[in-house]
Protein backbone atom coordinates (compact mmCIF):
# COMPACT_ATOMS: atom_id res chain seq x y z
CA UNK A 1 0.00 0.00 0.00
CA UNK A 2 1.43 3.37 -1.02
CA UNK A 3 1.36 6.57 1.01
CA UNK A 4 -1.60 7.94 -0.93
CA UNK A 5 -3.56 4.73 -0.30
CA UNK A 6 -2.77 4.94 3.41
CA UNK A 7 -4.01 8.54 3.53
CA UNK A 8 -7.20 7.50 1.73
CA UNK A 9 -7.92 4.78 4.28
CA UNK A 10 -7.43 7.21 7.18
CA UNK A 11 -9.75 9.79 5.60
CA UNK A 12 -12.49 7.21 5.03
CA UNK A 13 -12.17 5.88 8.56
CA UNK A 14 -12.23 9.27 10.27
CA UNK A 15 -15.33 10.38 8.36
CA UNK A 16 -17.48 7.50 9.67
CA UNK A 17 -20.23 8.67 12.05
CA UNK A 18 -19.93 6.68 15.29
CA UNK A 19 -22.29 8.83 17.37
CA UNK A 20 -24.88 6.05 17.79
CA UNK A 21 -22.38 3.32 18.76
CA UNK A 22 -22.67 1.92 22.30
CA UNK A 23 -19.36 2.47 24.12
CA UNK A 24 -18.63 1.65 27.76
CA UNK A 25 -15.41 2.76 29.43
CA UNK A 26 -14.22 0.02 31.81
CA UNK A 27 -12.14 1.30 34.73
CA UNK A 28 -10.61 -0.51 37.67
CA UNK A 29 -7.28 -0.89 39.43
CA UNK A 30 -4.80 -3.73 38.92
CA UNK A 31 -6.40 -6.85 40.38
CA UNK A 32 -9.94 -5.41 40.29
CA UNK A 33 -11.11 -8.28 38.06
CA UNK A 34 -12.26 -6.11 35.15
CA UNK A 35 -10.64 -8.43 32.57
CA UNK A 36 -12.67 -11.39 33.82
CA UNK A 37 -15.87 -9.33 33.85
CA UNK A 38 -15.25 -8.03 30.32
CA UNK A 39 -15.06 -11.63 29.06
CA UNK A 40 -18.45 -12.35 30.63
CA UNK A 41 -20.01 -9.17 29.18
CA UNK A 42 -18.76 -10.15 25.71
CA UNK A 43 -20.29 -13.62 26.07
CA UNK A 44 -23.69 -12.48 27.40
CA UNK A 45 -24.27 -9.15 25.64
CA UNK A 46 -22.35 -9.47 22.37
CA UNK A 47 -20.06 -6.52 23.06
CA UNK A 48 -16.54 -6.27 21.61
CA UNK A 49 -13.67 -5.98 24.11
CA UNK A 50 -10.96 -3.50 23.10
CA UNK A 51 -7.79 -2.99 25.13
CA UNK A 52 -5.47 -0.21 24.00
CA UNK A 53 -2.46 -2.30 25.05
CA UNK A 54 -3.60 -5.24 22.93
CA UNK A 55 -4.27 -2.96 19.96
CA UNK A 56 -0.76 -1.49 20.15
CA UNK A 57 0.86 -4.93 20.44
CA UNK A 58 -1.18 -6.25 17.50
CA UNK A 59 -0.15 -3.27 15.36
CA UNK A 60 3.52 -3.86 16.17
CA UNK A 61 3.26 -7.59 15.37
CA UNK A 62 1.53 -6.81 12.06
CA UNK A 63 4.70 -5.04 10.91
CA UNK A 64 2.81 -2.10 9.36
CA UNK A 65 4.59 1.25 8.85
CA UNK A 66 2.65 2.55 11.83
CA UNK A 67 3.66 -0.53 13.83
CA UNK A 68 7.33 0.06 13.03
CA UNK A 69 6.97 3.67 14.12
CA UNK A 70 5.45 2.47 17.40
CA UNK A 71 8.42 0.15 17.98
CA UNK A 72 10.79 3.10 17.59
CA UNK A 73 8.76 5.19 20.04
CA UNK A 74 8.67 2.43 22.66
CA UNK A 75 12.37 1.61 22.24
CA UNK A 76 13.15 5.24 23.08
CA UNK A 77 11.11 4.82 26.27
CA UNK A 78 8.58 7.42 25.09
CA UNK A 79 4.81 7.27 25.52
CA UNK A 80 2.74 6.46 22.44
CA UNK A 81 0.96 9.68 21.34
CA UNK A 82 -2.72 9.82 22.30
CA UNK A 83 -3.69 10.59 18.68
CA UNK A 84 -2.24 7.23 17.58
CA UNK A 85 -4.14 5.37 20.31
CA UNK A 86 -7.38 7.12 19.34
CA UNK A 87 -6.79 6.34 15.66
CA UNK A 88 -6.40 2.63 16.48
CA UNK A 89 -9.55 2.67 18.61
CA UNK A 90 -11.55 4.48 15.93
CA UNK A 91 -10.41 2.08 13.19
CA UNK A 92 -11.32 -0.99 15.25
CA UNK A 93 -14.69 0.41 16.32
CA UNK A 94 -15.50 1.40 12.73
CA UNK A 95 -14.54 -2.04 11.40
CA UNK A 96 -16.80 -3.87 13.86
CA UNK A 97 -19.61 -1.34 14.40
CA UNK A 98 -22.09 -3.13 12.13
CA UNK A 99 -21.60 -6.56 13.74
CA UNK A 100 -21.17 -5.66 17.43
CA UNK A 101 -23.78 -4.65 20.03
CA UNK A 102 -21.23 -2.30 21.58
CA UNK A 103 -17.65 -1.82 22.74
CA UNK A 104 -15.91 -2.22 26.09
CA UNK A 105 -12.91 0.12 26.15
CA UNK A 106 -10.79 -1.57 28.79
CA UNK A 107 -8.64 0.39 31.24
CA UNK A 108 -9.60 3.61 29.48
CA UNK A 109 -9.50 6.51 30.08
CA UNK A 110 -6.57 6.37 32.47
CA UNK A 111 -6.51 10.16 32.67
CA UNK A 112 -8.93 12.98 31.93
CA UNK A 113 -7.47 14.11 28.60
CA UNK A 114 -7.93 10.62 27.15
CA UNK A 115 -11.65 10.69 27.91
CA UNK A 116 -12.21 14.20 26.56
CA UNK A 117 -10.39 13.52 23.28
CA UNK A 118 -12.20 10.19 22.81
CA UNK A 119 -15.52 12.04 23.08
CA UNK A 120 -14.37 14.78 20.69
CA UNK A 121 -13.00 12.41 18.04
CA UNK A 122 -15.09 9.23 18.34
CA UNK A 123 -18.26 9.29 20.49
CA UNK A 124 -19.64 9.88 23.98
CA UNK A 125 -19.64 6.73 26.15
CA UNK A 126 -22.95 5.44 27.47
CA UNK A 127 -21.39 4.98 30.89
CA UNK A 128 -18.19 4.37 32.85
CA UNK A 129 -18.19 0.93 34.48
CA UNK A 130 -15.99 1.28 37.57
CA UNK A 131 -14.95 -1.86 39.45
CA UNK A 132 -14.52 -0.61 42.99
CA UNK A 133 -12.15 -2.71 45.11
CA UNK A 134 -10.06 -1.90 48.19
CA UNK A 135 -6.29 -1.67 47.88
CA UNK A 136 -5.95 -4.55 50.37
CA UNK A 137 -8.05 -6.87 48.19
CA UNK A 138 -6.25 -5.89 44.96
CA UNK A 139 -2.88 -6.41 46.65
CA UNK A 140 -3.88 -9.90 47.92
CA UNK A 141 -5.17 -10.89 44.49
CA UNK A 142 -2.01 -9.75 42.73
CA UNK A 143 0.27 -11.45 45.26
CA UNK A 144 -1.80 -14.62 44.83
CA UNK A 145 -1.39 -14.36 41.07
CA UNK A 146 2.35 -13.86 41.50
CA UNK A 147 2.73 -17.42 42.76
CA UNK A 148 2.05 -18.72 39.24
CA UNK A 149 2.26 -15.72 36.87
CA UNK A 150 6.00 -15.09 36.96
CA UNK A 151 5.25 -11.38 36.35
CA UNK A 152 8.01 -9.15 37.70
CA UNK A 153 5.50 -6.43 38.69
CA UNK A 154 3.53 -8.77 40.96
CA UNK A 155 5.52 -7.92 44.10
CA UNK A 156 4.39 -5.88 47.09
CA UNK A 157 6.52 -2.76 46.49
CA UNK A 158 5.64 -2.50 42.79
CA UNK A 159 1.96 -3.21 43.48
CA UNK A 160 1.93 -0.34 45.99
CA UNK A 161 3.32 2.05 43.36
CA UNK A 162 0.88 0.79 40.69
CA UNK A 163 -2.09 1.35 43.00
CA UNK A 164 -0.92 4.87 43.88
CA UNK A 165 -0.55 5.71 40.19
CA UNK A 166 -4.01 4.28 39.48
CA UNK A 167 -5.66 6.41 42.18
CA UNK A 168 -3.75 9.59 41.22
CA UNK A 169 -4.74 9.46 37.54
CA UNK A 170 -8.17 7.85 37.82
CA UNK A 171 -9.79 9.83 40.65
CA UNK A 172 -10.23 12.96 38.44
CA UNK A 173 -11.75 10.75 35.70
CA UNK A 174 -14.28 9.21 38.10
CA UNK A 175 -15.09 12.63 39.59
CA UNK A 176 -15.65 14.15 36.11
CA UNK A 177 -18.01 11.43 34.89
CA UNK A 178 -19.77 11.20 38.27
CA UNK A 179 -20.79 14.86 37.91
CA UNK A 180 -22.44 13.88 34.62
CA UNK A 181 -24.17 10.87 36.24
CA UNK A 182 -22.30 8.50 33.94
CA UNK A 183 -20.44 6.33 36.48
CA UNK A 184 -21.83 2.88 37.29
CA UNK A 185 -19.90 1.77 40.38
CA UNK A 186 -19.73 -2.01 40.77
CA UNK A 187 -18.68 -3.33 44.21
CA UNK A 188 -16.08 -5.94 43.21
CA UNK A 189 -14.79 -7.42 46.47
CA UNK A 190 -16.71 -10.69 46.16
CA UNK A 191 -16.54 -13.68 43.79
CA UNK A 192 -16.55 -13.29 40.01
CA UNK A 193 -20.11 -14.69 39.85
CA UNK A 194 -21.43 -12.24 42.45
CA UNK A 195 -19.70 -9.29 40.78
CA UNK A 196 -21.17 -10.25 37.41
CA UNK A 197 -24.66 -10.24 38.94
CA UNK A 198 -24.09 -6.54 39.69
CA UNK A 199 -22.76 -5.96 36.16
CA UNK A 200 -25.89 -7.56 34.67
CA UNK A 201 -28.10 -5.21 36.70
CA UNK A 202 -26.23 -2.24 35.23
CA UNK A 203 -26.49 -3.44 31.64
CA UNK A 204 -30.11 -4.57 31.91
CA UNK A 205 -31.28 -1.36 33.63
CA UNK A 206 -29.57 0.88 31.10
CA UNK A 207 -30.83 -1.09 28.10
CA UNK A 208 -27.42 -0.53 26.54
CA UNK A 209 -28.05 -2.95 23.72
CA UNK A 210 -31.07 -0.89 22.64
CA UNK A 211 -29.35 2.50 22.83
CA UNK A 212 -30.96 5.75 23.94
CA UNK A 213 -33.73 7.71 22.27
CA UNK A 214 -35.03 6.08 20.15
CA UNK A 215 -34.64 2.26 19.83
CA UNK A 216 -32.15 1.33 17.10
CA UNK A 217 -34.82 -0.37 14.99
CA UNK A 218 -36.60 2.95 14.36
CA UNK A 219 -33.59 5.24 14.03
CA UNK A 220 -31.59 6.44 11.06
CA UNK A 221 -27.84 5.96 10.61
CA UNK A 222 -27.09 8.77 13.05
CA UNK A 223 -29.03 7.01 15.81
CA UNK A 224 -31.64 9.80 15.87
CA UNK A 225 -35.38 9.28 15.58
CA UNK A 226 -36.51 9.95 11.98
CA UNK A 227 -39.75 11.50 13.34
CA UNK A 228 -37.64 14.45 14.54
CA UNK A 229 -35.20 14.67 11.62
CA UNK A 230 -36.76 17.92 10.34
CA UNK A 231 -37.50 19.41 13.78
CA UNK A 232 -36.18 22.92 14.38
CA UNK A 233 -34.78 23.73 17.81
CA UNK A 234 -33.71 26.96 19.45
CA UNK A 235 -31.69 26.66 22.64
CA UNK A 236 -32.71 29.46 25.04
CA UNK A 237 -29.87 30.50 27.33
CA UNK A 238 -29.71 33.21 29.97
CA UNK A 239 -28.83 33.68 33.62
CA UNK A 240 -31.32 33.76 36.50
CA UNK A 241 -33.30 36.97 36.15
CA UNK A 242 -32.41 37.44 32.47
CA UNK A 243 -36.10 37.40 31.51
CA UNK A 244 -35.90 34.42 29.17
CA UNK A 245 -39.08 32.84 30.60
CA UNK A 246 -41.06 35.99 29.85
CA UNK A 247 -39.63 36.21 26.34
CA UNK A 248 -40.34 32.53 25.63
CA UNK A 249 -44.00 33.14 26.50
CA UNK A 250 -44.09 36.05 24.03
CA UNK A 251 -42.45 33.95 21.27
CA UNK A 252 -45.02 31.18 21.81
CA UNK A 253 -47.89 33.70 21.63
CA UNK A 254 -46.69 35.46 18.48
CA UNK A 255 -45.03 32.68 16.49
CA UNK A 256 -46.73 29.51 17.74
CA UNK A 257 -43.52 27.81 18.82
CA UNK A 258 -43.48 25.07 21.48
CA UNK A 259 -41.80 25.93 24.79
CA UNK A 260 -40.11 23.00 26.60
CA UNK A 261 -38.34 23.24 29.96
CA UNK A 262 -36.45 20.21 31.26
CA UNK A 263 -37.49 21.10 34.82
CA UNK A 264 -41.18 21.25 33.87
CA UNK A 265 -40.93 17.93 32.02
CA UNK A 266 -39.40 16.23 35.06
CA UNK A 267 -42.05 17.62 37.40
CA UNK A 268 -44.86 16.59 35.02
CA UNK A 269 -43.48 13.05 34.71
CA UNK A 270 -43.30 12.67 38.50
CA UNK A 271 -46.83 14.09 38.89
CA UNK A 272 -48.18 11.65 36.27
CA UNK A 273 -47.48 8.69 38.56
CA UNK A 274 -45.93 6.70 35.68
CA UNK A 275 -43.33 3.99 36.31
CA UNK A 276 -40.65 6.34 34.96
CA UNK A 277 -41.99 9.17 37.14
CA UNK A 278 -41.75 6.96 40.23
CA UNK A 279 -38.10 6.16 39.44
CA UNK A 280 -37.33 9.85 38.90
CA UNK A 281 -39.02 10.70 42.19
CA UNK A 282 -36.81 8.17 44.00
CA UNK A 283 -33.67 9.64 42.39
CA UNK A 284 -34.60 13.18 43.44
CA UNK A 285 -35.65 12.05 46.93
CA UNK A 286 -32.13 10.66 47.41
CA UNK A 287 -30.76 14.10 46.52
CA UNK A 288 -29.15 12.76 43.33
CA UNK A 289 -29.11 14.46 39.94
CA UNK A 290 -31.39 13.01 37.28
CA UNK A 291 -29.24 11.38 34.61
CA UNK A 292 -28.76 13.14 31.29
CA UNK A 293 -30.11 10.01 29.56
CA UNK A 294 -33.43 10.43 31.37
CA UNK A 295 -33.65 14.17 30.60
CA UNK A 296 -32.91 13.57 26.91
CA UNK A 297 -35.48 10.77 26.75
CA UNK A 298 -38.14 13.04 28.27
CA UNK A 299 -37.31 15.80 25.77
CA UNK A 300 -37.35 13.36 22.87
CA UNK A 301 -40.75 11.99 23.89
CA UNK A 302 -42.23 15.47 24.42
CA UNK A 303 -40.96 16.68 21.05
CA UNK A 304 -42.41 13.65 19.23
CA UNK A 305 -45.84 14.38 20.73
CA UNK A 306 -45.76 18.02 19.58
CA UNK A 307 -43.83 17.78 16.29
CA UNK A 308 -46.97 17.99 14.12
CA UNK A 309 -48.25 21.06 15.99
CA UNK A 310 -45.27 23.41 15.99
CA UNK A 311 -42.77 25.09 13.67
CA UNK A 312 -39.98 25.19 16.24
CA UNK A 313 -39.11 24.07 19.77
CA UNK A 314 -37.77 26.49 22.38
CA UNK A 315 -35.59 24.41 24.71
CA UNK A 316 -35.49 26.64 27.76
CA UNK A 317 -32.44 27.01 30.01
CA UNK A 318 -30.66 24.36 27.98
CA UNK A 319 -27.87 23.49 27.53
CA UNK A 320 -26.51 24.58 30.91
CA UNK A 321 -23.18 22.93 30.11
CA UNK A 322 -21.54 21.88 26.87
CA UNK A 323 -22.07 18.13 27.09
CA UNK A 324 -25.82 18.66 27.39
CA UNK A 325 -25.78 20.45 24.06
CA UNK A 326 -23.56 17.99 22.20
CA UNK A 327 -25.50 14.97 23.50
CA UNK A 328 -28.84 16.58 22.51
CA UNK A 329 -27.56 17.25 19.00
CA UNK A 330 -26.10 13.74 18.59
CA UNK A 331 -29.14 11.91 19.92
CA UNK A 332 -32.13 14.10 18.97
CA UNK A 333 -31.47 16.85 16.40
CA UNK A 334 -28.95 19.68 15.80
CA UNK A 335 -30.11 23.10 16.98
CA UNK A 336 -30.89 25.87 14.51
CA UNK A 337 -29.50 28.51 16.85
CA UNK A 338 -28.96 29.73 20.39
CA UNK A 339 -30.84 32.74 21.74
CA UNK A 340 -28.65 34.17 24.49
CA UNK A 341 -30.24 36.80 26.73
CA UNK A 342 -27.26 38.93 27.74
CA UNK A 343 -27.74 40.84 31.00
CA UNK A 344 -25.28 42.25 33.53
CA UNK A 345 -24.97 40.57 36.93
CA UNK A 346 -26.10 43.82 38.57
CA UNK A 347 -29.37 43.86 36.60
CA UNK A 348 -30.08 40.18 37.20
CA UNK A 349 -29.38 40.61 40.93
CA UNK A 350 -31.67 43.65 41.11
CA UNK A 351 -34.50 41.79 39.32
CA UNK A 352 -34.19 38.70 41.53
CA UNK A 353 -34.12 40.73 44.75
CA UNK A 354 -37.23 42.57 43.56
CA UNK A 355 -38.90 39.23 42.82
CA UNK A 356 -37.83 38.01 46.26
CA UNK A 357 -40.05 40.63 47.92
CA UNK A 358 -43.16 38.71 46.78
CA UNK A 359 -42.02 35.30 45.51
CA UNK A 360 -41.21 33.71 48.85
CA UNK A 361 -38.41 31.77 47.09
CA UNK A 362 -35.60 30.90 49.48
CA UNK A 363 -32.98 31.31 46.74
CA UNK A 364 -33.96 34.94 46.02
CA UNK A 365 -31.41 36.42 48.45
CA UNK A 366 -28.17 38.25 47.69
CA UNK A 367 -25.71 35.54 48.82
CA UNK A 368 -27.46 32.72 46.95
CA UNK A 369 -27.97 34.87 43.85
CA UNK A 370 -24.22 35.58 43.75
CA UNK A 371 -23.46 31.84 43.80
CA UNK A 372 -26.11 31.08 41.15
CA UNK A 373 -24.66 33.72 38.83
CA UNK A 374 -21.12 32.38 39.31
CA UNK A 375 -22.30 28.86 38.51
CA UNK A 376 -24.15 30.14 35.44
CA UNK A 377 -21.07 31.90 34.05
CA UNK A 378 -18.73 28.97 34.75
CA UNK A 379 -21.01 26.47 33.01
CA UNK A 380 -22.38 28.58 30.19
CA UNK A 381 -19.29 30.36 28.82
CA UNK A 382 -18.01 27.16 27.11
CA UNK A 383 -21.51 26.67 25.63
CA UNK A 384 -21.62 30.19 24.17
CA UNK A 385 -18.03 29.90 22.90
CA UNK A 386 -18.75 26.53 21.24
CA UNK A 387 -21.89 27.70 19.39
CA UNK A 388 -20.37 31.09 18.56
CA UNK A 389 -17.67 29.22 16.62
CA UNK A 390 -20.50 27.69 14.57
CA UNK A 391 -22.06 31.13 14.06
CA UNK A 392 -25.25 29.97 15.79
CA UNK A 393 -25.47 32.42 18.71
CA UNK A 394 -27.81 35.42 18.60
CA UNK A 395 -26.97 37.65 21.56
CA UNK A 396 -30.06 39.57 22.68
CA UNK A 397 -29.29 42.71 24.78
CA UNK A 398 -31.75 42.18 27.63
CA UNK A 399 -31.21 45.17 29.93
CA UNK A 400 -34.22 47.19 28.74
CA UNK A 401 -37.98 46.78 28.94
CA UNK A 402 -39.78 43.56 27.96
CA UNK A 403 -41.11 45.36 24.86
CA UNK A 404 -37.65 46.53 23.74
CA UNK A 405 -36.13 43.08 24.34
CA UNK A 406 -38.90 41.34 22.39
CA UNK A 407 -38.37 43.73 19.48
CA UNK A 408 -34.84 42.27 19.16
CA UNK A 409 -36.18 38.74 19.48
CA UNK A 410 -38.74 39.43 16.72
CA UNK A 411 -35.98 40.62 14.38
CA UNK A 412 -34.13 37.34 14.81
CA UNK A 413 -37.16 35.03 14.53
CA UNK A 414 -38.61 36.92 11.57
CA UNK A 415 -35.33 36.70 9.66
CA UNK A 416 -35.51 32.87 9.54
CA UNK A 417 -37.73 30.38 7.77
CA UNK A 418 -39.47 27.97 10.15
Amino acid sequence: MGKDDQKDVIVKTSSTDLSSVNVVFVVGGPGSGKGTQCERIVEKYGFTHLSTGDLLRAEVQAGTPRGKNLVEIMQKGELVPLDVVLELLRENITAKASSSKGFLIDGYPREMDQGIKFEEQITTPKCVLYFDVSDDTMTKRLLGRAQTSGRVDDNEETIKQRLKTFHDVTTPVIDYYSKNNMVQRVPAESSADEVFQQVQKVFDSMSLVMGNCPPASSSDKSGRDPVLKDAKVLFIVGGPGSGKGTQCAKIVEKFGFCHLSSGDLLREEVASGSERGAKLKDVMARGELVSMDDVLQLMCDAMKKKISETKCFLIDGYPRELEQGTRFEKEIVPCVGVLYFDVSDETMTSRLLKRGETSGRVDDNEETIKKRLQTFHNQTKPVIDYYSQQDKVCKIPAEGSEKDIFAEVEKYVSSHKW
